[in-house]
């Protein structure tokens, strides 16, 4: 559990620096190629740094992978701190204790940077402005009820005196944090609620962002691996002699599933890796195909069965979602640092407590012994969760380790889409009966499929309860009391009649993973479903959703004004046609308006998408709506294009050109509204599950032509 013990230690560390600071991810005692200073600390506290020339950097808990978490982070406590948004600079702590867990872990995903963190980091920001105000009254002579805190400086009002928090950090340091620090009310707040630039954006254009790749040590060596095609396949032939003969080769060296080539240079090692000519043989999936696959998928359903339902309108229904790469910009890598007594590695980590174990296992060190640094993230979306392992850092440690010297992997595009940790496909069956006003009286749903929940847990696996079969869905209720224990407890926003619910998760032998958005797909066949349920009873689809949303006003508003800021009911050309659809992602509520066109020869072009989200409160509607439009490319990729399928055991897709994703001329005219929530703090991911949905039901709107298969793909449209 999350250590919420507050102590002095929690509010405050001391520093005074010699110099311009450090870079990100890097600790003041590290390499001095990553270290531009030496700094004497006193204090040692965990979230909060505050120097003598009065910059403060913030300690976050969480990864930068381009979400804006540090910036959130920062004008949380910036907030409560009243402090100078000038001198707030914010690094990734390289320590993995307790008292950085996001819930049981050091992680980021989920969308929890934010609704998990936020009232202790406001507690952690205002308990650190209490003592700061204690020391300053304390240092000029006066009462703490004449003093007030101010962009950066402690103020005694009848004086008009003012000292810097730089002046008074080591004072305030020594003091007792307050046990309840007084949060500001929101009518005061300066930053939080209030569009701000991103504290990372100015590195990131200039080109002095530290990312994983840019690390560099002294006597660094570049290690290229090459992992076997089948899970769990084994190396059977290569040419060491002809790999060692290529310039700045030093070592061809066995990794777990696989061989790596290290060399004096990336460049190097890559083509020491090509003279290689390595073979592999084995492993679990080497007979798996993508027809196998759907041969297993239908035969589950199949002995699922199907229900029964009567009545004059009735439906038969089947969807299918796809295996999906996260095919991040960055490939997986990993830079490690290991003698007898101590290991660093950098790296863009999403699962640093994950990364810690493995090296604990991988070397017999201590917590104490490692360090563990996170660079920024180039895109996570859940793919830096190895579920199997920290594979890319168990690479670099062992390499390190044989060699002495600090040894840098890197994958290539072909190795981190060919061993990424799928998001699984699954299919969907409705047998839906509608009464004679037109709204559904028996809906029956069967699910089968691959879990990575299921996949990871021997209890789940056991009783047979995949969690995210009932998340975003239309059922709430579960067979068994133990079921009750892991999936997530929420009220369905569709007020439905004689809904039953089965599901079995399939047994895939591939490496599942989290993904962004990682529920969408019962959004695509929730939403789809009722789509056919309007269109049969002759309804409206807009219409037939806010009466099955009667008892869900929050649900109802976001529809109703994503309707208007659509302009739903207004004409359109020919051959254009708009969908609609609504989401329940993690208590975030998303309605989206798709409004695209089919021509005669088939062409689909998706021309406007409209979001309204609600996700409760937030920090930046800046990020948040960045955040959402980056949901709606995303859902527009997976919708048409994205697809990761097998072929004798191996995934045929290797890089962008096979494993296609949407383009800058597939991007949509995509509008965001915000809207203003006293809720509980959510996620701007909610943005992507209705994504797909919206666009399949408005090409039939434009059509006639239902997708119940995604990705839309070749699939003939006209």
């Amino acid at each position: 559990m999350m250590d919420t013990k507050i102590n002095r230690r929690t509010f405050l560390k001391v520093t005074t620096i010699a110099g311009a600071g450090m870079l990100v991810g890097c600790s003041y005692q590290s390499n001095p190629n990553l270290s531009t200073s030496t700094a004497k600390t006193e204090d040692l506290g965990l979230f909060i740094r505050i120097s003598k020339d009065n910059s403060i950097t913030i300690i976050s808990p969480t990864s930068e992978m381009g979400q804006g978490t540090h910036t959130a982070h920062a004008m949380i406590i910036a907030e409560e701190l009243n402090a100078d948004w000038e001198n707030i600079n914010v690094v990734t702590t390289h320590t993995i204790r307790s008292e950085y867990n996001t819930s049981s872990d050091v992680s980021t995903g989920g969308n929890r940077g934010i609704r998990m963190w936020w009232d202790r980091l406001a507690e952690i920001g205002a308990g650190t402005r209490e003592i700061l105000i204690e020391a300053g009254a304390n240092k000029m002579g006066v009462s703490v009820q004449e003093c007030e805190a101010k962009n950066g400086f402690v103020l005694h009002q009848p004086s008009n005196r003012k000292l810097s928090y730089g002046q008074l950090a080591e004072a305030a340091s020594k003091l007792d944090p307050p046990s309840s620090p007084r949060l500001k009310s929101r009518d005061r707040y300066r930053f939080v609620g209030k569009p701000m630039s991103r504290i990372d954006t100015p590195q990131k254009v200039n080109g002095s962002a530290l990312y994983g790749t840019d690390v560099r040590l002294p006597g660094m060596l570049y290690a290229a691996v090459s992992q076997s095609p089948f899970f769990g396949g084994k190396v059977t032939t290569f040419d060491k002699n002809a790999a060692m003969s290529v310039k700045g080769v030093v070592a061809v060296l066995p990794i777990t599933h696989g061989i790596s080539v290290v060399a004096d240079s990336t460049w190097h090692a890559q083509k020491g890796l090509e003279a290689l000519k390595v073979q592999f043989e084995g492993g679990k999936t080497h007979n798996l195909g993508s027809e196998e696959l759907e041969q297993l998928f239908t035969s589950t359903l199949d002995e699922m069965g199907k229900a029964e339902v009567e009545g004059k309108n009735t439906l038969d229904l089947d969807y299918e979602i796809q295996f999906l790469s996260h095919a991040a910009i960055e490939p997986m890598n990993c830079t490690a640092s290991v003698s007898e007594t101590s290991c660093e590695v950098w790296a863009p980590f999403q699962f640093q407590s994950n990364a810690l174990s493995k090296i604990k296992d991988t070397t017999g060190l201590s917590e104490d012994q490692i360090k563990v640094h996170t660079t920024y993230v180039g895109g996570g979306f859940g793919g830096r969760f190895r579920l199997w392992g920290e594979d890319f850092v168990e690479q670099s440690v062992v390499l390190s380790k044989e060699l002495g010297q600090p040894v840098q992997v890197f994958w290539s595009r072909e190795e981190d889409i060919q061993h990424d940790y799928y998001h699984p496909t699954s299919r969907s069956r409705f047998q839906i009966s509608l009464g004679e006003d037109g709204m559904p009286r028996k809906w029956e749903n069967q699910q089968a499929a691959g879990s990575q929940w299921v996949q990871n847990s021997p209890i789940l696996n056991m009783i047979d309860v995949n969690p995210m079969a009932y998340s975003s869905s239309a059922h709430s209720g579960l067979s068994s009391s133990l079921a009750s224990v892991f999936a997530p407890k929420f009220k369905p926003h569709y007020d439905l009649e004689g809904v039953n619910f089965d599901h079995t998760s399939v047994d895939l032998e591939i490496p599942l993973g989290w993904w962004r958005s990682f529920m969408f797909q019962n959004t695509f066949y929730l939403e789809s479903a009722i789509d056919e349920s309007a269109h049969l009873a002759g309804d409206d689809p807009f219409e037939y959703r806010m009466k099955l949303l009667k008892n869900s006003p929050r649900f109802k508003k976001a529809l109703e004004q994503v309707a208007e800021d659509s302009n739903w009911s207004s004409p359109l050309s020919e051959g254009h046609g708009r969908g609609i659809s609504i989401c329940n992602f993690q208590g975030s509520v998303c309605a989206e308006v798709a409004e695209v066109s089919v021509n005669k020869r088939g062409k689909l072009v998706v021309h406007n998408v409209d979001c309204v989200i609600d996700v409760g409160k937030y920090v930046n509607p800046d990020t948040l709506r960045a955040q959402v439009e980056g949901c709606v490319i995303w859902g527009i990729s997976i919708a048409t294009q994205e697809e990761i399928t097998f072929k004798n055991g191996m995934v045929e897709q290797s890089n962008y050109d096979e494993y296609k994703i949407a383009r800058m001329k597939d991007a949509p005219t995509i509008n965001v509204r915000v809207m203003d929530s006293n809720y509980e703090p959510t996620g701007s991911d909610a943005g992507l599950p209705p994504t797909p949905p919206a666009i399949t039901n408005a090409i039939f709107a434009a059509t006639g032509k239902r997708i119940r298969k995604l990705p839309i793909g070749k699939q003939k449209l006209a």
